[in-house]
């Protein structure tokens, strides 16, 4: 179940690609829930008329309530209201990030999220390690160059997969 506090962060997140705006983000989510056959009755006002013309009051009216007021959370009646959108914005998220606020609380996602952080905390080690490296390896391969004396980058590798092994 999507939560009001997931869907509030995917619509932050919507809202940091470049192209959309809180005014254009309003319109698509106001026309997708007016399109529900079955909907609260939340102010959420029609912005295009039957001719064409534009209300720019229902949408600055419908801008401030999901933005300024809904999305916050801040009461009970905010999360109600909010949570009556979800399915709306659900239909105009993007499929990537609405993927990810669908897996968002889900145990698989926490695990690909836990071994990512694995994954990039091992990456840095060996990069540390093989930066740092010891000031005997340092004067081998200022004797040797790079290419003649490949233990001053081995060993560190072979470390850390001995470590990551056991």
């Amino acid at each position: 179940m999507i939560t009001p506090e997931t869907a509030s962060q995917a619509l932050a997140s919507w809202l940091a690609y470049p192209q959309i705006t809180q005014e254009t983000a309003t319109l698509l989510i106001t026309r997708a829930f007016l399109a529900q056959p079955a909907r609260p009755e939340i102010a959420v006002h029609r912005i295009e008329r039957d001719d064409g013309t534009v209300d720019y009051d229902a949408w600055r009216r419908n801008r401030i309530n999901i933005f300024q007021r809904w999305r916050k959370l801040e009461t009970d009646e905010h999360r109600e209201k909010f949570a009556a959108l979800i399915p709306a914005i659900m239909e105009v998220l993007p499929p990537l990030l609405l993927l990810r606020m669908e897996f968002a609380d889900s145990a698989e996602y926490r695990a690909v999220v836990h071994a990512r952080e694995q994954l990039n905390r091992a990456f840095d080690d060996l990069l540390r390690a093989v930066l740092s490296g010891g000031g005997d390896r340092r004067a081998d391969r200022a004797r040797d160059g790079p290419g003649r004396n490949v233990r001053w980058w081995l060993f560190p590798i072979i470390s850390l997969t001995t470590r990551l092994t056991t």
